[in-house]
């Protein structure tokens, strides 16, 4: 999940600055930044009103399942735009389009509270929580390290080639499809792991 999200969270503000006719929405960096910046005000405010509800009524398991599952959309979503930009300009399809795009990145960032609960849930007693917690960090700074460099990388060999930005496309659905396969193999509730011992 902190690989998928990682990745796609470096591809979005270079697949905004490209040139439509490359596969992008050609948009100018002050734009670029007030549409990070309302999406990251956004997924702040989620968190802090909704969170915490979601997770009650619908269960921890659902909740990460429904985020990974996100990104498959997430990830459709950018030929789509582009594809909007080609035939209609910037014009209010390509912005609601943005708009899914962005609204479905709050299931995604909804993953991180669940992964928290599911370390704790994870580690066999009190004593090796911080341990636990170590390793998941440990886990999730690699996911963190490796999603930017590599699909920045594929994108721009992509680019280098002539070709649209497809091949990254490729690597952000494996990554979202391997992520929802991961989550399958949760329990529905961390506590269940805590029951057990």
């Amino acid at each position: 999940m902190a690989l998928f999200h990682s990745a796609f969270t470096s591809i979005v503000p270079i697949f905004y600055a490209t040139p439509v006719e490359l596969g992008g929405l050609s948009l100018d960096p002050p734009r670029i930044g007030a549409i990070l910046g309302a999406s990251s005000l956004a997924h702040g405010t989620f968190q802090i009103l909704f969170y915490a509800r979601l997770n009650d009524r619908f269960g921890t398991g659902a909740v990460y399942t429904t985020g990974v599952l996100s990104g498959i959309p997430m990830v459709i979503l950018f030929p789509v735009i582009n594809a909007l930009a080609r035939a209609y300009g910037m014009s209010l399809a390509v912005w609601l389009a943005i708009g899914v795009q962005l609204t479905l990145v709050l299931n995604l960032v909804m993953c991180y509270p669940c992964v928290s609960l599911y370390i704790r849930a994870a580690a066999p007693n009190r004593a090796s929580l911080g341990t636990a917690n170590g390793i998941g960090h440990f886990a999730a700074a690699a996911g963190k390290i490796i999603g930017p460099a590599s699909a920045a990388s594929i994108f721009s060999y992509s680019m280098r080639e002539g070709h649209d930005a497809w091949s990254v496309y490729y690597f952000l659905m494996a990554i979202a499809l391997l992520a929802v396969g991961a989550s399958t193999l949760l329990p529905r509730d961390p506590s269940q792991w805590e029951d057990s011992e």
